[in-house]
C-alpha cells in the first residue's frame, strides 16, 4: 500500500508540473476573473490563497495541495495578468527543465522564449536556496 501511495504521489506531481508549465503562459493578458474561472476548471489541485495580501502588488496566489508549487499571477491596475511566477520545490526541477527545453526556444543560461499570437514571451528560471522560480512575461520591445 505504501508503494502504491508513493507512485500515485509521483504521478500527481508530474502531472501538476506538466499542466502548469504548459498552461501558465497562456494566462498573460487574461482578466483576474478569467484566471480564477480557468484555474477552477483546468487546475483543480490548486487552491486560491487569499490569506496573504501585499499592499504593493495586485496578484492572485495559488498553491497546490501538497505545497510543492506556488503560482503568483501579477495583475495590472485593470486586473489583467502581466507576469507569472511559479515557485517550485527542487524535487520538480528536472521535470520542469525537461519541459522548458522541449517546448520553448532556449536562449541560454536558464532562459527560454516562445511566440504566440504574434507576441513574444520570455521565460526565465532562477534557482534560490529553498526553491526555484520560473517567471513568464511578455517581451518588451
Amino acid at each position: 500500500m505504501k508503494k502504491f501511495l508513493q507512485i500515485t504521489l509521483v504521478v500527481l506531481i508530474l502531472a501538476t508540473v506538466a499542466s502548469i508549465s504548459c498552461k501558465s503562459q497562456n494566462f498573460i493578458g487574461m482578466h483576474k476573473d478569467e484566471i480564477i474561472a480557468e484555474m477552477k476548471v483546468s487546475h483543480k489541485n490548486f487552491k486560491l490563497n487569499t490569506g496573504v495580501i501585499n499592499p504593493h502588488y495586485k496578484y492572485l496566489k495559488y498553491e497546490d495541495k501538497i505545497n510543492e508549487i506556488t503560482i503568483l499571477f501579477f495583475l495590472s491596475d485593470v486586473e489583467k495578468c502581466t507576469l507569472i511566477r511559479k515557485m517550485c520545490d527542487y524535487s520538480n526541477i528536472n521535470d520542469v527543465l525537461a519541459e522548458l527545453n522541449e517546448k520553448y526556444n532556449s536562449e541560454g543560461n536558464n532562459k527560454w522564449s516562445y511566440k504566440m499570437d504574434e507576441r513574444i514571451f520570455d521565460i526565465s528560471m532562477e534557482e534560490g536556496e529553498w526553491f526555484f522560480t520560473v517567471t513568464t512575461q511578455e517581451r518588451r520591445n
